[in-house]
């Protein structure tokens, strides 16, 4: 196939990617083609072709900025939403109602379904043997949405409400602290002031004791097969005691590969707000993400064996 029939057949492919809705694809189409023209000086009115060729791009960026804002968190109706809490949580062995109940909701999180997982969070910090997650995973839920403003909001007016003993509210506002940082948004600390809290206190700054280690992400370390000597690093969505959510790219084939159900993993770096732990997990669930804007991407579950 010589260039311009190359470029022709590149030009068609993007544009089935567009008809398809597959605007990232298509876009990808249209640098590969100004690439080459780029390459090309003997091509005729190269520079007019690769005008309209960007012209074509820039149009796809904003379809593409469009597209994302239109996709973010669709919700679906609450019958679907009680399938994905059945078929996709992963059981809790000997847990309680309210960690399986808190477990269904991040599901539905992992899922898209942010709001109605609020719904849930925002039911579930009141119980006092799952506030904290419900609390953490709700901020977790606020900052997927970009509403760090609401997230901060949510947690004063739980405290307000006293779900919290100040040992917790500490260990929330400590762990809200690292993730704003993280995502690079404004942090303030004046403002996890009690605010009216029952012993009038400014802010806490106690240590809490707490058996249940935030991760923030996680690095794999392969010891052999086909990623032998490579370290993959993976954020981690949402949390539940010992079990791990992450979310894996679609384009990341060989890595899901090797991390399929009951798999173990013995070489793993735990990064947390205050340390970097060894230790081992062992993969609870690998699955298809079917909706929402993380759609054809892969929910990995993980639980801690060790650390």
């Amino acid at each position: 196939m010589n260039i311009k029939e190359r470029i022709k057949s590149l030009l068609k492919e993007a544009e089935l990617y567009k008809s398809q809705r597959l605007l990232r694809e298509a876009r990808e189409k249209y640098t590969l083609v100004i690439d080459i023209l780029q390459q090309q000086t003997r091509i005729q009115n190269r520079d007019a072709l690769i005008a309209a060729v960007e012209k074509k791009r820039e149009s796809l960026d904003g379809a593409i900025v469009k597209w994302d804002k239109s996709q973010v968190n669709p919700e679906v109706s609450g019958k679907v939403q009680d399938l994905i809490k059945r078929l996709f949580t992963t059981p809790e062995e000997g847990g309680s109602d309210e960690e399986t109940a808190i477990n269904e909701a991040i599901t539905l999180a992992k899922f898209g379904q942010h709001r109605k997982a609020l719904e849930e969070f925002s039911r579930l910090v009141h119980k006092s043997s799952v506030c904290i997650s419900a609390a953490k995973n709700s901020i977790k839920c606020y900052l997927e949405l970009s509403e760090p403003d609401e997230a901060l909001e949510t947690i004063r007016g739980w405290w307000r409400e006293g779900c919290f003993t100040p040992e917790q509210y500490t260990s929330i506002a400590n762990f809200m602290q690292s993730i704003f940082e993280k995502k690079g948004i404004d942090w303030d600390e004046s403002l996890m002031g009690t605010d009216g809290g029952d012993d009038g206190e400014e802010a806490f700054t106690a240590p809490i004791d707490d058996d249940i280690i935030d991760i923030t992400s996680i690095g794999v370390n392969f010891e052999d097969g086909p990623m032998k000597g490579q370290h993959v690093e993976l954020d981690v969505s949402f949390q539940s005691g010992s079990l791990l959510s992450l979310i894996v790219g679609r384009s990341e084939q060989a890595l899901l590969a090797l991390l399929k159900k009951g798999q173990s993993i013995h070489d793993v770096d735990f990064y947390s707000p205050i340390a970097i732990f060894k230790g081992s997990a062992v993969v609870e669930s690998n699955t298809e993400i079917l909706s929402g804007p993380k759609k054809g991407d892969f929910s990995l579950d993980i639980r801690i064996d060790s650390i």
